[in-house]
């Protein structure tokens, strides 16, 4: 016992020293979202391996096996849906099998770390470049838009969630086709706002607000949320439209990361039109 206590005395600075150390730490990880969702896309293998061991768990109590097969089949089907597709002009173009050709590709994937009660959040998903994903694609579940993916590793990708106050989805209203961009509000993780658009129009509440493929991330029309509230803002010709968002963000689990097959062409020819103005 007094070589305990010697011990102690003797090294008792140190010792307080990684005390502190690890309580700044785990403070810091468990406070800020993207840190700790980064923390854990960069760790080592071994780290990954343990979230993904635990998702596992979590995904067999829920009929994992069910959920892998349901997204397969969506895959299938998106195929076959128009929105998927861009329109080749058959007096124009050499056509082979189809006067079609699939513009946008789905990559299935689990989410296995995510946030929601922050100011910004973002949640990672067990697909990486090894499956060809890239920086900037755009991330749906079976309810609609959710995300950007942000950062990558090998197997593993951080993606900037709509729940996030820096992120910029272009939006319109169903019939109506008034758009604007969706803005996170920090207020509630089942809604954001959808800013910028003119108070002179109709909004009917209940609307669809569909993401209306402005840079490429998700193909136009894929739904978002639906129009919950509208209220005119003060001193200004402008909605402030509330959209609850038909995907709730504290239950994501199965996703699909949008690969557009022509998002380079799409980009190269709006940076050129960028410098022109």
């Amino acid at each position: 016992m007094r070589k305990l206590i010697a011990f102690f005395r003797r090294f008792r600075v140190f010792v307080v020293f990684i005390v502190l150390q690890l309580i700044a730490l785990g403070s810091y990880f468990s406070v800020l979202s993207y840190p700790r969702s980064r923390f854990f896309n960069t760790s080592s293998a071994i780290t990954g391996t343990f979230f993904t061991w635990e998702n596992d768990i979590l995904k067999y109590i829920s009929l994992d096996e069910q959920n892998k097969s349901l997204q397969k089949e969506n895959v299938a089907l998106s195929k076959k849906n128009p929105a998927y597709f861009i329109s080749v002009d058959p007096k124009t173009a050499i056509i082979e099998d189809t006067i079609k050709k699939l513009a946008f590709e789905r990559i299935p994937a689990q989410v296995i770390n995510s946030s929601y009660s922050y100011k910004n959040n973002y949640f990672t998903i067990d697909a990486g470049s090894e499956k060809g994903i890239k920086r900037k694609m755009g991330v749906v579940s079976p309810s609609g838009v959710i995300g950007i993916v942000y950062d990558i590793s090998k197997h593993y990708s951080v993606v900037k969630s709509i729940l996030t106050s820096s992120i910029n989805i272009s939006a319109y209203i169903g019939k109506s086709n008034a758009h604007g961009l969706i803005k996170y509000q920090e207020i509630d993780p089942r809604r954001v706002s959808l800013t910028g658009i003119s108070n002179d129009i109709r909004i009917k509440r209940g609307a669809q607000v569909l993401a209306r493929g402005s840079g490429g991330y998700f193909p136009k029309g894929t739904l978002i949320g639906k129009v919950e509230k509208t209220e005119e803002i003060e001193g200004k010709p402008l909605w402030n439209i509330t959209v609850r968002l038909d995907q709730d963000m504290r239950k994501l689990s199965a996703v699909y990361v949008i690969k557009n097959i022509f998002h380079q062409e799409l980009n190269d020819i709006e940076k050129e039109y960028e410098q022109l103005k």
